[in-house]
């Protein structure tokens, strides 16, 4: 007879080589020994245990597995007798217990594990609410995991026999009575609920240090752009008063006032960096919208140049452009101002009223005259025109709507400044190139040699012109001429297809 903890296994000779075991268990403190059921030394268990097997091993709530050398633990069996509370697994030859154990076994209160080779528990062994005994004895854990703490109803606990930590050990204990394996249950699940306390602490402390150098990477970003549109700043504001210094300088010495010259705190201009030479970049095609940006480029250079000759009578000397320069911002002023007062809510609902007669009655003869050569037509426009009309009330609803807002929401005073300080920066500009391109001989040189075709320039353009004018008023006349022919075709056809579609409907 050998004893052992809790128990008392009966081992009993049967010839030579086989070997039953009788198993006692200790209940209301007397020793009860009852014979297993069969003679149990099956070759490494075949783990396609059937389901009325395991019912014949089950005994009230008990469910003796033991010393049957199973490799892996059966749950589906096992969850099919729900009636299975307690359950011993001692002796056998376990090296892991699979995550469905504490998923599908949730109702486990007494749970023996001891003399395997378990090396370790699953983190999802906390689902086992209702756990009251756990029994781990001489198995190979070295740890638990921290979700171990978990258990609400773990009052019983022995881990001795595994190489634990030192620190899980001397929590453990020995375990070597009723009282310190409750101790034991009670020690390792506060011991562990306080390292993860610990950890939840240490990773909280790491967000916020992460936390805390990100605020501290933004700030100082924050400060070099700060820093960098200070410096984009003052770097403007000196070309600024370099530009007006010498426009004053000029200014000045056209009109002989030389000694009211106003002083303005010039800073000399840097020098050039040296423009490292970029690789050469073959460039391919121009798309469609390269080209059209390009024409409205050339048309608003063209534009401005036209009304720059204009305002100087083709002078475009530094003096005729200064002399030029009052009319042009009075007349800019005048525009700003007009088209201040045009923008006003008056004035614009006048403009769309005039604006929506004039359509009316040009659509009304345009329908009296279409009409009149095709005959009635309002059965098949009625419903279009329908649809057009609220079309065009929801529009005018909306685009009044949208004014309202420009009108409430912008300050088209500020606009008018800043185009007016934008024209004003450009003007400078295009005084500053005139008098850097005066300072350049080629170029000096090349316009002396084209000055004198000029006229004959001039002429030939003129020519062109008039042959365009000619071409154009050919057309005209031609158009002119042709029209009727043409509406009375077009009432021809149109007739045939109003017949055409009157003969369809019908």
């Amino acid at each position: 007879m050998i004893e052992t903890r809790g128990e008392v296994r009966l081992l009993v000779e049967r010839g030579n080589t086989e070997w039953c075991s009788l198993t006692g268990r200790r209940r209301r403190s007397a020793v009860v020994v009852y014979p297993r059921r069969a003679c149990l030394t099956p070759a490494p268990h075949s783990l396609a245990m059937a389901k009325n097997s395991l019912r014949d091993k089950l005994e009230g709530d008990e469910l003796d597995l033991s010393m049957m050398s199973i490799a892996e633990v059966p749950v589906k069996e096992i969850a099919a007798l729900p009636r299975a509370t307690k359950i011993d697994l001692s002796s056998n030859q376990l090296t892991s217990l699979p995550s469905s154990f504490a998923q599908n076994l949730g109702n486990i209160v007494h749970l023996d594990l001891g003399s395997n080779k378990i090396k370790e528990i699953p983190s999802n062994f906390f689902k086992l609410k209702k756990l009251k005994h756990l029994d781990l004895y001489n198995n190979q854990l070295t740890d638990l995991p921290l979700s171990f703490c978990q258990l609400p109803s773990l009052k019983w606990l022995d881990l001795k026999g595994n190489p634990l930590n030192p620190t899980l050990r001397k929590v453990a204990g020995d375990c070597l009575n009723q009282k310190e394996c409750e101790a034991a249950a009670r020690n390792v699940i506060a011991h562990l609920k306080k390292l993860q306390t610990q950890m939840e602490t240490e990773r909280q402390e790491k967000l916020q240090k992460e936390k805390e150098k990100a605020e501290a990477r933004a700030r100082a970003e924050e400060l070099r752009e700060a820093k960098k549109k200070a410096e984009k700043k003052a770097a403007k504001e000196k070309r600024k008063a370099e530009v007006r210094a010498q426009l004053e300088s000029q200014k000045a010495k056209t009109n002989g006032m030389a000694n009211t010259e106003k002083q303005y705190s010039v800073v000399p201009k840097p020098a050039k960096p040296q423009l490292k030479q970029k690789k050469a970049v073959t460039k391919g095609r121009w798309s469609l919208l390269g080209w059209i940006n390009l024409l409205l480029f050339l048309c608003l250079l063209g534009a401005g140049g036209t009304c720059l000759y204009i305002y100087t009578d083709g002078d475009l000397s530094h003096n005729g452009v200064s002399a030029a320069l009052p009319r042009i911002t009075n007349n800019a002023n005048l525009l700003a101002n007009l088209t201040l007062e045009a923008l006003q809510l008056k004035n614009l609902q006048q403009t769309a009223q005039i604006v929506s007669a004039t359509i009316t009655e040009t659509a009304t003869y345009l329908w009296v005259e279409l009409q009149e050569h095709t005959t009635d037509l309002n059965v098949y426009v009625e419903p279009a025109v329908e649809m057009m009309l609220a079309a065009w009330a929801w529009l005018r609803e909306n685009t009044i709507l949208c004014y309202n807002w420009i009108v409430d929401n912008i300050d088209w005073n500020s606009i008018m400044q800043a185009v007016k300080e934008t024209m004003l920066f450009f003007y400078e500009q295009y005084l500053v190139i005139c008098e850097e391109l005066s300072r350049n001989k080629a170029l000096m040189s090349l316009v002396a040699t084209i000055q004198p075709y000029y006229e004959v320039i001039v002429e030939r353009l003129g020519t062109l012109w008039g042959f365009v004018w000619e071409q154009l008023l050919i057309t005209v006349n031609y158009v002119q001429e042709q029209c009727p022919g043409v509406l009375e075709s077009v009432k021809g056809h149109a007739a045939a297809v109003k017949q055409s579609i009157e003969g369809l409907v019908k």
